[in-house]
């Protein structure tokens, strides 16, 4: 059953995008390539077809934004199709179970991408998928199995490489991001890591990625020569690159929210002050929503609005880059498993359906 990349039950070499830990530092720097390369063909409407006659499954137990919209444009974009599947569609996790769901879709699609809660949901539903997996991330940072966003990370990874300070490789760069760590800085920090970069993460006490997480980076810090530091020093700011604001103004209850606004406040809030102080060239960064001034939020949360509307601001070219990132994912996984239809089958198949649906209307169909 070699038809195409779903029927094939038996790839060679198939792997899932699960988080950015399982690349090195040349694979890390080969998706920057590729996700240029994309982005250039973009500009000038000539993006190749490498998903034309595809299908995208997106499974998204969550709302989203630019995960939807950038997924779903990239398929288009490349020549394919994606099919919504949100929480109300399919019966994952109420009458069928994730690895029966992850067999039955892989019979009718080519690349899965997946928004859920649990990590560990996602690596089930790679473990039981005949076609590649996409982590479109995880929100669990703190359970058992560590939540990550690598989707976001490709994103980020690429506005950084078009805004590297003069003289300066990915590798150069000190990042430092400024609120409560999130699926974003796991992914950051591990990728980051392989690089060699320098990544701090500034917070207030109790506000750190899990120790696992902390471990994996400085494991590979030791092989890069990355440097790694999660402090509640906001002068830790200076020398920045790039300087990424992190939500923190979320809560079970009023009092939880009352004390995580107590914790940041007024001193874990990205200001164009603040900004000055990482140096005269630190560019902002954030992975969006933004929460300085908003229908949930009215004040403002992790960074004011002057800093958004401000020249020093790329959180509009990061959210543009997600759909390059999206354009390089389907590329990747989807185009080594594509079989190229022979034109001979092509026309046999056409010959053979006319035919047969002549016969059964009893008049001629072509």
């Amino acid at each position: 059953m070699q038809s195409s990349s779903a029927t094939n039950l038996h790839k060679k070499d198939l792997r899932h995008f699960l988080n950015m830990n399982q690349f090195s530092k040349k694979e890390i720097l080969e998706w920057i390539e590729l996700m240029k390369l994309l982005k250039d063909a973009r500009t000038r409407n000539a993006v190749p077809q490498l998903f034309k006659n595809q299908s995208l499954g997106m499974i998204f137990q969550q709302n989203s934004t630019r995960t939807r919209v950038s997924f779903e444009t990239a398929a288009t974009l490349l020549g394919g199709h994606a099919l919504m599947l949100g929480a109300g569609d399919i019966h994952l996790g109420k009458k069928e179970t994730v690895e029966d769901t992850a067999r039955v879709l892989a019979r009718m699609v080519d690349v899965i991408m997946i928004r859920t809660d649990k990590y560990a949901d996602i690596e089930r539903f790679a473990e039981y998928s005949s076609i590649p997996i996409i982590n479109a991330m995880s929100t669990d940072v703190h359970g058992d199995d560590t939540g990550n966003h690598p989707t976001q990370c490709l994103a980020d990874l690429l506005t950084m490489e078009e805004h590297l300070p003069r003289g300066k490789k990915l590798e150069d760069v000190t990042m430092v991001v400024v609120g409560d760590p999130s699926t974003p800085e796991v992914s950051l920090g591990y990728a980051l890591s392989k690089l060699g970069a320098t990544f701090k993460i500034i917070s207030p006490e109790g506000y750190r990625l899990p120790q696992n997480v902390v471990g994996a980076i400085e494991a590979n810090n030791k092989v890069s020569g990355g440097t790694f530091l999660q402090t509640t020093d906001i002068d830790e700011v200076k020398g920045a690159d790039f300087v990424m604001a992190e939500e923190w103004c979320w809560g079970r209850t009023d009092e939880e929210i009352a004390q995580r606004d107590a914790d940041f406040k007024p001193t874990y809030v990205v200001t164009m002050d603040l900004l000055e102080k990482a140096g005269p060239n630190a560019l902002f960064m954030h992975v969006l929503p933004a929460n300085a001034g908003n229908g949930r939020w009215p004040d403002e949360k992790e960074v004011t609005r002057e800093v958004l509307e401000s020249d020093r601001n790329l959180a509009w070219d990061e959210a543009e880059n997600r759909l390059s990132a999206m354009m390089a994912l389907l590329a990747y996984y989807g185009r080594p498993h594509f079989r190229v239809p022979d034109p001979e089958d092509i026309e046999y198949y056409d010959v053979k359906s006319k035919e047969l649906l002549s016969r059964i209307f009893d008049r001629r169909i072509s």
